[in-house]
């Protein structure tokens, strides 16, 4: 039994537990599922299994990590991907709107916990979706200011939902797993852990949160009735949509144009030309930047870490403005 603000979280007695983490490539989801699978398998002596689908194996795609354990050690003979998990952890919230396929087999046996700044009853799903608990975790804040991976804190999340594993057990793991890296790193990642379970948030679905309205969603149906035509391509990606927005990791550069001095190293290393510059005579630079175009940016960091005077500082999504992403705005201002 768990408390949690106002709530007090019951999970009752399970013989098998399916989870599945659904990520981006890089947000280490894969390494998640390995530390629970050794819990699991190795240090609670359950029957288990643990693989992931990585797609393009890829940073920025699409990532499932499935986990199963037995409680009772009874044989696991299936090998298949898990479709209705006891427990669905998201990793990246842009993925409720971009893949609500993700949301798949989730009933009202579900627990959900998805890496959010917003509250568990802020959470909107797609109609249809009913959660048991949801719980939620400003994952990439935390893992900004531990410095540490976001997979560190979202095992820590996980505890709550997960009785039979326990807490000190995968504590213990994790800190075994993490000896890999260096002594600094590896208290990083086990701070990372405690905050995440510290932090976690978690409230009773409530019925009207299933309010995002989509024309499709993608559930498993008999070939024939939902199948797509024959070389149609449905999603027709960033050729059309321009946006790299649910390709990040939840981190975006922000500009600070009282710091920027144009020297343009920013624009040099820049594999998507994300930045916008606008001809200035007055100046002597000839050229001052004006910011970046975000539905290009897949924030791979590498202004970051060139710019002479920090003028571009890694950021939260949630701290990016309205009027920052809006590409009217800046073709107003060249």
């Amino acid at each position: 039994m768990w408390f949690f603000g106002r709530e007090q979280i019951e999970i009752p007695s399970r013989d098998r537990v399916e989870i599945r983490l659904e990520a981006i490539g890089g947000q280490g989801a894969n390494s998640a599922g390995k530390i629970l699978a050794e819990v699991a398998i190795l240090e609670k002596k359950f029957t288990g299994n643990h693989f992931s689908s990585f797609g393009s194996e890829k940073r920025g795609t699409p990532v499932k990590s499935f986990v199963r354990f037995s409680t009772s050690r009874k044989p696991i003979r299936s090998a298949s991907f898990i479709r209705t998990p006891n427990l669905l952890v998201v990793f990246h919230e842009y993925m409720i709107e971009s893949h609500p396929e993700i949301f798949s087999g989730v009933g009202i046996e579900t627990d959900v916990l998805i890496n959010s700044a917003k509250s568990p009853n802020e959470l909107l799903f797609p109609k249809g979706v009913h959660p048991r608990w949801v719980g939620s975790i400003d994952g990439n804040k935390i893992a900004h200011g531990q410095n540490c991976g976001l997979n560190s804190v979202m095992l820590g999340a996980m505890i709550p939902f997960l009785p039979e594993l326990g807490k000190e057990s995968i504590e213990e793991v994790g800190g075994r797993y993490f000896v890999k890296l260096s002594e600094a790193e590896r208290q990083a990642n086990l701070s990372g852990l405690k905050k995440g379970y510290q932090g976690v948030r978690v409230k009773t679905a409530l019925p009207h949160q299933d309010r995002i309205n989509l024309e499709e969603q993608d559930q498993v149906r008999l070939g024939y009735e939902n199948a797509p035509f024959g070389g149609v391509i449905v999603n027709p990606g960033n050729t059309a949509l321009k946006s790299h927005e649910a390709s990040r990791k939840g981190f975006a550069p922000k500009l600070d144009k009282e710091v920027c001095f144009n020297c343009g190293m920013c624009d040099q290393v820049c594999p998507d030309f994300c930045f916008v510059w606008k001809i200035n005579p007055a100046s002597r630079f000839g050229a001052e930047l004006v910011g970046l175009d975000y539905q290009y940016c897949k924030g791979c960091q590498k202004c970051i870490q060139v710019c002479p005077v920090q003028a571009l500082t890694l950021t939260a999504e949630n701290e990016i403005t309205e009027l920052e992403r809006s590409t009217s705005w800046l073709e107003n201002q060249k």
